[in-house]
């Protein structure tokens, strides 16, 4: 089950073999993209499944998972994810659902329509068109729709890329477009920088975790309410390191099915909060709701709002849960 088909020229450890000791150990923060034949991958997947089962693994558990692009024939391992990432697709999804079920409601909308209209959060799904048709992924959020008797249909893809390859992020976005029809993908693009590694040093023994976490939090404290007064998003430093770097950069951008290019709505720059933060980012009811049933309510369409200074700090929020969930790990026996 753990010999890898193919080794490296320099006759190490392949890819495949890398895939396996993700799924196996499932590190925080690791993700591997690598160019594998879909014969190579299905024996990949049964290793994996082998895995899951010796180990006990639930099917609920989302992490590590194991996605495919058949089109570009790239198998993806993504373990653990930090709130760093996770926080910003669930905060995306909250906020453009409560735009759209409050527009919805404020005109009139029968409470099924509004129930039909659901966030899905982090669900894997397997391709239907075309060259897709093999693959399989996992959206970071999902925004469906199940109208009452009938089929449900992805309408919104959320992905997040965080300090990720652009180039691989924009392979995600058509797997969702090309390869399930989704009328949307939104990307959010995180960047950190410098990337977050580890001490050099062993971590000293800390007898009191909880007390220390504690000290760490009244230590944070301070610069990251400096931070956000002045609109920055800078590291955080606690013991000389950093435990998160500066965000350098934040963007949106929402690709459409019928548009080559996106609209992108910049967040920030060099960690500073942009001076016109974005209201709207341009999803409309229609983006939520299929147009025959949204006629068929009598419901006009309309862009819905966006609060991009909220969104913004709630990403400083992520940062400090991520720079306590990184430290903490660092000291815990």
């Amino acid at each position: 089950m753990d010999k890898s088909p193919q080794k490296n020229e320099r006759g190490g450890h392949s890819d495949y073999d890398t895939a396996l000791d993700l799924l196996k150990n499932n590190p925080p923060e690791q993700r591997l993209d690598f160019h594998l034949p879909y014969s190579q991958y299905l024996k990949l997947e049964d290793c994996w499944s082998k895995i899951r089962l010796a180990e006990n693994i639930s099917e609920d558990q989302k992490y590590p998972y194991l996605a495919y692009d058949s089109a570009a024939e790239i198998a993806t391992v993504v373990t653990v994810p930090r709130d760093l990432h996770e926080g910003p697709a669930l905060a995306f999804g909250r906020m453009i659902m409560n735009g759209a079920e409050n527009y919805l409601s404020s005109h009139g909308a029968d409470a099924s329509l509004v129930r039909s209209v659901h966030n899905a959060g982090s669900t894997t799904f397997k391709g239907v068109y075309g060259s897709y048709s093999r693959s399989k992924k996992q959206a970071d959020g999902t925004i469906m729709y199940t109208p009452f008797g009938g089929h449900t249909t992805i309408m919104i893809a959320i992905e997040v890329r965080y300090s990720q390859d652009y180039t691989a992020l924009c392979r995600n976005k058509d797997q969702w477009i090309e390869g399930r029809h989704v009328k949307v993908c939104v990307l959010v693009c995180l960047d950190e920088s410098p990337r977050f590694r580890n001490p050099r040093t062993l971590n000293e023994s800390i007898g009191d975790v909880e007390a220390e976490m504690e000290k760490m939090g009244r230590s944070m404290a301070e610069s990251v309410i400096r931070d956000q007064s002045q609109g920055y998003c800078g590291s955080i430093v606690y013991r000389g390191h950093k435990w998160v770097g500066d965000l350098k950069e934040a963007f949106i951008e929402v690709w459409r099915a019928n548009k080559r290019q996106p609209i992108r709505y910049q967040l920030l720059q060099n960690a500073w909060s942009c001076n016109r933060l974005p209201k709207t980012i341009g999803l409309k009811v229609s983006d939520f709701v299929p147009d025959e049933d949204l006629k068929a309510a009598n419901i006009p369409d309309s862009s819905l709002p966006f609060d991009g200074t909220s969104y913004v700090d709630l990403l400083r929020r992520f940062m400090q849960t991520t720079a306590e969930e990184r430290y903490l790990e660092f000291i815990s026996p």
